[in-house]
């Protein structure tokens, strides 16, 4: 091969492989191909039964040809040569003018169907790819919505699971103000018996009554304090964090003064809003206070006392749940955070609720949750990033 088809296979060889888009890496080697060898017609054929060229350059001459599925052939068709050139997606068709020089371009364009078969291959291997990354987004999302499911229902089950230490705290709230009833009752009616001669007092039956209608309210408060915990928190509102704290405290105060269980509340948090679910905040703390009560059980301490703080660091709250209940083994604070795993199996626990604790604060509020030996007890650190309605606004 002379100089000249060198250099034509030079380029030729150049255009082949430099898209990924197979019409687009086709298209230029047909114009390359057909500038370069000058030819009548050049055309890419994706289909071995294709009649019509995917990517064509010229005028094709109609001549039927008996295709060949393997190799590369040429014929003559009146004063035209025709070459074909099988490909592994496909064939390529070559129309030219009779010369001299027709061996030389036949053999060249028969040379190249290894390289073109190869980046062929890329093309469709690069399509494929495509089309497998666009499964496995969906599937990505998909599986995700999976999980959220599976997360809120896991939530639910972590309040149900709760239930039951919920009925004995509501118990406890109602157990004071029922006796406070049933004794101003008794006194009512004693005084009625005593009175049957004399005129009844008047102001101290209206006094009676009153105390009574302040333990109702006390009674339906507690109740609407319990009805709202279980709700599901379908949107973020914003809540004071003072008061996210306070109604958890509320919920576990009677059980805490019966198990002697001090509890301190350090608060500079102040009036911070945050931008959140509320409910879910709460279950987090009551979970946590509820563990440190329990933790209780199993130690001999005079001086039990739960401490819970609340400040501001940077842009985030920062809450400290800590007691002295004797702290986490080493053995199991690693793994306090790890689904289904309990240390109160003889109290039917189900290792749902510091899981689910950790899931809620991660994902749900955006923050982090963690727990350390402190002073012969735990503490857990919750910290949440400080967003107000318009800031969330801004970052969705």
């Amino acid at each position: 091969m002379n100089d000249k088809y060198l250099a034509i296979s030079y380029e030729c060889l150049s255009s082949i492989g430099n898209s990924f888009e197979l019409e687009s890496m086709m298209a230029e080697v047909v114009i390359t191909f057909y500038q370069s060898t000058k030819a009548v017609f050049v055309g890419f054929y994706e289909s071995i039964d294709s009649i019509l060229p995917t990517v064509s350059a010229g005028k094709d001459e109609d001549n039927e040809i008996k295709m060949s599925y393997y190799e590369c052939f040429m014929a003559k068709s009146k004063n035209f040569y025709i070459i074909v050139l099988p490909l592994k997606m496909g064939y390529m068709k070559f129309v030219y003018n009779e010369n001299k020089h027709i061996e030389d371009t036949y053999n060249m364009i028969c040379n190249f169907k290894k390289k073109i078969n190869f980046a062929l291959s890329a093309c469709v291997g690069v399509k494929e790819l495509e089309k497998l990354n666009d499964e496995l987004e969906d599937r990505v999302k998909q599986s995700v919505e999976k999980i959220r499911e599976h997360e809120k229902m896991l939530i639910v089950q972590s309040k149900s699971a709760i239930m039951g230490e919920m009925l004995e705290m509501i118990a406890h709230q109602w157990r004071q103000p029922i006796t406070s009833i049933g004794m101003i009752s008794n006194n009512m009616l004693f005084n009625i018996i005593i009175s049957e001669e004399n005129e009844l007092d008047k102001e101290l039956f209206k006094n009676e009554l009153e105390d009574i209608n302040k333990q109702i309210k006390y009674l339906s408060h507690t109740i609407d304090d319990f009805r709202n915990f279980f709700k599901e928190s379908k949107s973020k509102e914003e809540v004071f964090v003072n008061d996210a704290i306070d109604k958890s405290v509320a919920l576990l105060k009677k059980q805490l003064e019966q198990n002697s269980i001090t509890l301190e509340i350090k608060s500079t948090c102040g009036e911070i809003l945050l931008y959140t679910y509320k409910n879910e905040l709460t279950q987090v703390l009551l979970n946590i206070l509820n563990n440190s009560k329990d933790a209780f059980d199993t130690q001999d301490i005079k001086d039990k006392k739960i401490t819970v703080e609340c400040m501001q660091e940077n842009q985030n709250i920062v809450i400290n749940l800590k007691d002295n209940a004797g702290g986490i083994k080493d053995d199991v604070l690693s793994k306090i955070f790890e689904p289904y795993f309990s240390t109160k199996k003889q109290k039917n626990g189900t290792g749902l609720g510091l899981y689910m604790s950790k899931i809620i604060i991660n994902r749900h509020l955006e923050g982090e949750i963690f727990v350390k030996n402190v002073d012969n007890g735990a503490m857990f650190t919750i910290k949440i990033p400080i967003k107000t309605k318009e800031e969330n606004k801004l970052n969705v």
